[in-house]
């Protein structure tokens, strides 16, 4: 058996926008692939396997034997251009592929797999970046499939760089530990224009999720999910904002997250157990929340629970709560957000047009 030693690991600096290591204080060990201040980056394979072995990085950090954060197995930073395609990731250390201040990147026809127990084993984080798109990939995981991020409380807020026109279809994928689709908890920077269409979550612990609390500011807004097929799935929606870990005491506990317009429609589910826990944050609704053509077969009692939130359904089965009751139509239709023309041509132009010559 090979000997791995963390500290042959080199360490780089923490990202500004969170002023630490995410686990630990201090920087980060480098990820496997690495790259920064790059244009045009091709990472592709005639559907072959990259393999993070991770396993000892995840025995280290359950023995809390580390010194500093966990490499990612992909990470590239202040980059343009950026296609990575037809390859499968195994067993990512932390999480699997992180663009982080990038541009017009896409991740297209990728497999990422990792053991349902892993800990922390994302699989696509795009991170105060913009112009993303992740088509036809499937996921399988120990945390979330996807998590868009921006950064961490006052470095977040400070460091001012939003993910926006972020792109994604055809996403299949499973994780008993951690959410389909998850906007944050670090969205301090703030999360806009977010689209994702033709979404299947199984066996999945929560499908959709934004993810803030006290001391984020930064916002969530103009987000679309549509045309989405869950099964065996816990909690379909979920707003939580009690993820309360930052990263110092600095933090100010008085900027608090703007989350507004997010429209959810064409949704059916079997078999789930919590159709939607919708907490907002006390002094702090969370508004322009929109359902539309949602159909969920629910196995518990308790359907819907809700708190300080704002906003709008209609065609819900079972029946929302009652921040929610009132009818989008007809008069409250454009307080909800819908796709527009810009992001719809940025998605397409992402996910047909860019680098075409090496697309299967």
């Amino acid at each position: 058996m090979l000997y791995m030693n963390s500290d042959d690991w080199p360490v780089v600096d923490p990202l500004p926008s969170y002023g630490r290591g995410r686990e630990l204080p201090g920087g980060r060990h480098r990820s496997l692939i690495y790259g920064r201040n790059l244009t045009d980056v091709i990472i592709t394979g005639d559907n072959g396997t990259v393999d993070g072995q991770g396993s000892v990085w995840w025995n280290w950090f359950r023995s809390k034997t580390l010194n500093y954060t966990r490499p990612h197995l992909v990470e590239l930073m202040n980059s343009t251009g950026v296609l990575i395609t037809n390859l499968t990731f195994l067993n990512s250390p932390f999480w699997t592929i992180h663009p982080v201040y990038c541009s017009h990147v896409t991740v297209q026809n990728v497999t990422i797999l990792a053991p349902l127990d892993s800990p922390n084993t994302d699989g696509i984080d795009p991170d105060s970046s913009d112009d993303v798109c992740i088509e036809d990939c499937y996921i399988s995981t120990g945390d979330d499939l996807i998590a868009i991020k921006s950064g961490w409380d006052e470095y977040g807020i400070s460091f001012a760089h939003p993910s926006t026109n972020i792109t994604i279809r055809g996403l299949t994928g499973h994780n008993r530990n951690g959410s389909g689709i998850a906007i944050g908890s670090e969205m301090s920077g703030g999360v806009s224009e977010v689209y994702a269409e033709n979404i299947f979550f199984f066996n999945t612990s929560t499908a959709i999720i934004i993810k803030t609390a006290r001391g984020r500011g930064g916002y969530v807004r103009n987000i679309y999910i549509s045309n989405v097929t869950l099964a065996g799935v816990d909690t379909a929606l979920k707003f939580n904002s009690n993820f309360s870990q930052h990263p110092d005491e600095f933090y100010d506990p008085n900027a608090l997250p703007v989350i507004e317009r997010i429209t959810i429609k064409d949704v059916v589910g079997d078999n789930i157990k919590v159709a939607g826990l919708l907490k907002g944050i006390e002094g702090d609704s969370f508004r322009n929340v929109c359902l539309l053509n949602i159909t969920l077969n629910v196995t518990s009692e308790s359907s819907w629970n809700c708190s300080n939130i704002r906003g709008y359904s209609a065609l819900v089965s079972p029946e929302t709560c009652e921040p929610l009751k009132e009818s989008i139509f007809p008069k409250h239709y454009s307080d909800c957000y819908r796709l527009s023309n810009h992001l719809w041509s940025s998605a397409h132009y992402l996910a047909k047009e860019m680098m075409p010559d090496i697309r299967s």
